[in-house]
């Protein structure tokens, strides 16, 4: 018992008597605790209190200490995703260490331009004018130890839309997918051909620091549905065409490269995949790009 009151007294003779430092022997004193649950840092004129709750294998343990500062010392604090850094001016910040986690995250939304990559003569698909939607996305990650990857595995939903403009529409004839004219004297508003998707990207992705982030892999789509719609207007008269149980092919795979600035990213996807059943309809592929908000 007398031992630890001694090293206590140590302990606060050595953090707050200002003749200790001007000693030739220096007394020395460290501790460290893994894992906190909390860090505070409150400083008071030139008193700077540190309180720790909670640590590995302890989640009631507490320390708290008090440090006397030098009226020209500075302190600066930052803390980034959870944990505390220290740093000191002209000195490399350390790598943030993180420890083995699981953790769900949920995607927000994507919006892009699409076109059809080796479509047949005649199937002019306007990129300007077509569309690929990205839903919600929930998925799962999973970073190893300190390094800044991580791999995630999720599901969300899609839709892309294959829009003509020009003087060829899309038809259904005998279950098949054809390319053919409008009516002789029609005012073409478009054709388009429209894919829904149930997806699953496997994505690795790379913190790059200062909130970016880049991410590459497949995008497995489970595509469910799958309609034609034109709209033309002939006499003065309006049409509107809707066609269903096209034969698109039901699993596709997308290229998936995404980079993101805080809540805002930008990406690029490929299907090398043909999107429809060939011998029920045209041989093509897909490509779009776009944009993210909260991916």
């Amino acid at each position: 018992m007398k031992k630890t009151w001694a090293a206590i007294m140590a302990m606060a003779l050595s953090a707050t008597a200002p003749a200790v430092a001007q000693e030739s022997t220096q007394v020395t004193d460290s501790i460290t605790i893994e894992s906190p649950r909390s860090v505070q840092l409150v400083t008071k004129g030139d008193t700077m209190t540190v309180s720790v709750q909670g640590r590995d294998g302890n989640p009631d343990f507490s320390y708290i200490r008090q440090v006397v500062l030098a009226g020209d010392e500075p302190v600066v604090t930052k803390q980034r995703h959870s944990n505390w850094d220290f740093d000191i001016p002209f000195k490399q910040r350390a790598k943030r260490k993180r420890a083995h986690q699981n953790e769900f995250r949920l995607h927000g939304f994507g919006l892009g331009l699409v076109s059809a990559v080796g479509a047949p003569q005649g199937m002019d698909v306007d990129m300007g004018s077509s569309f690929e939607l990205m839903g919600p996305a929930l998925e799962w990650a999973y970073y190893p130890g300190n390094s800044p990857l991580n791999l995630s595995i999720g599901v969300g939903v899609n839709w892309k839309n294959y829009r003509m403009t020009g003087r060829t529409r899309f038809l259904k004839q005998d279950g098949n997918v054809v390319l053919g004219a409008y009516p002789e004297g029609a005012d073409i508003k478009f054709s388009r051909l429209k894919i829904f998707s149930w997806t699953m990207p496997l994505l690795l992705n790379y913190d790059l620091g200062r909130h970016c982030d880049f991410s590459l892999g497949p995008v497995v789509n489970f595509n469910t549905h799958a309609t034609l719609k034109t709209r033309y207007t002939l006499e003065g008269e309006k049409y509107k065409e809707t066609e269903k149980n096209l034969h698109q092919n039901r699993v596709t795979v997308d290229l998936l490269a995404h980079f993101s600035i805080n809540c805002i990213g930008f990406y690029a996807k490929y299907t090398p995949c043909k999107v429809l059943d060939t011998e029920f309809g045209p041989d093509f592929r897909g490509l779009s790009v776009g944009m993210t908000l909260w991916w």
